[in-house]
């Protein structure tokens, strides 16, 4: 790497952790008549304002240089342990450890863990073929089950009408045929669901774009069946030599799927009230591929010096402030969402005290770009973004225009974990610098 990614690398973190320290002293400073009594979390207040003294000082406090230490250290115990973070992994484990042991030596932070189990797939060779034998190019979607030693075949059918992504769409049954959708019409899950309780032996989804198509099912299943992703132009052809007559494929996919532990970990300050809380987290685990510098150890190391630097400050803040690792991101967002649905199925009321999430995912991108999350839709239209959310929004883009620092919109979508708080109408918000 050249001096110039050094430069923008620690430029990139730095800014955001900063940027971070000041926000995590100032949020919730609210008027405390505007707290309770409510059935949905309080909007971020828009009078928030800034505490110059114990903000300047935390955002003083983290430097660049004690974010790349951390951020070495951290790649340094996970390369030691199994090469990667991915959830349930030894390097998972010791890093979160390596955390936690950071985090309780302050004193300053009720530490917990919250354990779960996750489902693992570790695929293996898969092939997709006609009758003449030509091999079609394809990539299972994630937690597809696998299909029997000599495989599986059958017709191509196409949707009798609609998109597939109902059961009208289909004839009355599809009992052993092959279904061919095109993306974009329902979730991934939904299209499986569908096509198999008509009796579908598989599905095998086209996309909507020039490009590969790669997704997951989230989990496994029971009641799934065999799904696998082609391109565009795949589909196409597909499509038209089904026009031309029957299509009679075959499909072998060596899948494994394996459970494992794991757990989020969270620190909260002692101090502060707890009517409002301001929750701000990241991903620790990784892809299995690497250690995951960038995704996300960028974000857990940013979230473990602010809070560090937090408690050696001594600062109280006016409310709370929960920090969360979170585990199975890389797996769809696993750790975030067991945590929020188990909150709304046994503490609803613990969902309402929260004032906002912020989340900071891939922040040391060396390509100069500051993404800050669309919360008011500017750029991106989102009618799903919870109230509160364009004033998290506010917060990062005042304070970057204050200091001159170019910035532009990226778009919330459903890829990192914020999105496991939006049907909880929690205010969300965050910053993304990009993958490379």
């Amino acid at each position: 790497m050249g001096n110039w990614r050094r430069r923008s690398r620690l430029a990139d973190i730095t800014g955001s952790a900063l940027l971070l320290a000041s926000l995590l002293v100032s949020c919730g400073v609210t008027d405390p008549g505007a707290v309770g009594g409510s059935s949905a979390p309080a909007p971020v207040p828009s009078a928030i304002t800034p505490s110059a003294n114990t903000g300047a000082a935390l955002a003083d406090a983290v430097t660049g240089e004690a974010l790349v230490a951390q951020l070495r250290q951290l790649e340094q115990i996970t390369v030691a342990a199994d090469g990667t973070r991915a959830a349930g992994s030894q390097g998972y484990q010791a890093a979160a450890a390596h955390i936690e042991g950071q985090l309780l030596a302050t004193g300053f932070y009720e530490v917990q863990h919250q354990p779960f189990t996750i489902q693992r797939p570790h695929p293996g060779e898969s092939k997709l073929t006609d009758a003449q034998g030509r091999v079609i190019n394809q990539v299972p979607l994630s937690f597809s089950p696998g299909t029997p030693t000599e495989g599986i075949s059958g017709r191509l059918v196409e949707p009798a009408r609609g998109d597939g992504c109902q059961s009208g769409d289909w004839d009355a049954t599809l009992t052993g045929q092959f279904a061919l959708v095109e993306r974009g019409g329902c979730s991934f899950e939904q299209i499986n669901q569908v096509a198999a309780s008509a009796g579908a032996a598989m599905v095998i989804v086209s996309n909507n774009r020039d490009a590969g198509l790669y997704g997951t099912l989230g989990s496994l299943r029971p009641e799934y069946v065999p799904i696998t992703g082609v391109t565009r132009s795949e589909g196409e052809r597909l499509r038209r030599r089904l026009a031309d007559g029957e299509v009679m494929l075959g499909f072998t996919f060596e899948q494994r799927i394996e459970s494992y532990q794991t757990y989020n970990l969270f620190a909260q300050t002692r101090g502060g009230d707890g009517q409002e809380v301001v929750m701000v987290g990241a991903h620790l685990d990784s892809v299995p591929d690497g250690p995951g510098s960038n995704d996300n150890g960028s974000g857990s190391v940013v979230l473990l010096e602010t809070a560090l630097q937090l408690a050696r400050l001594g600062t109280t803040p006016h409310h709370k402030v929960r920090f969360a690792w979170w585990s199975g991101e890389e797996w769809g967002l696993l750790g975030s969402t067991h945590w929020v649905n188990g909150l709304v199925a046994d503490d609803p009321a613990a969902i309402d005290r929260l004032a906002a999430y912020i989340n900071v995912d891939m922040i040391a991108s060396p390509n100069y770009v500051i993404g800050v999350y669309d919360g008011d839709g500017a750029t991106f239209s989102n009618e799903a973004l919870p109230t509160g959310s364009a004033d998290v929004k506010r917060l990062y883009t005042s304070y970057f225009d204050a200091i001159g620092q170019p910035w532009v919109d990226v778009e919330m979508g459903s890829s990192s974990d914020h999105a496991a708080f939006v049907p909880s109408g929690v205010p969300v918000g965050g910053l993304f610098t990009g993958a490379g």
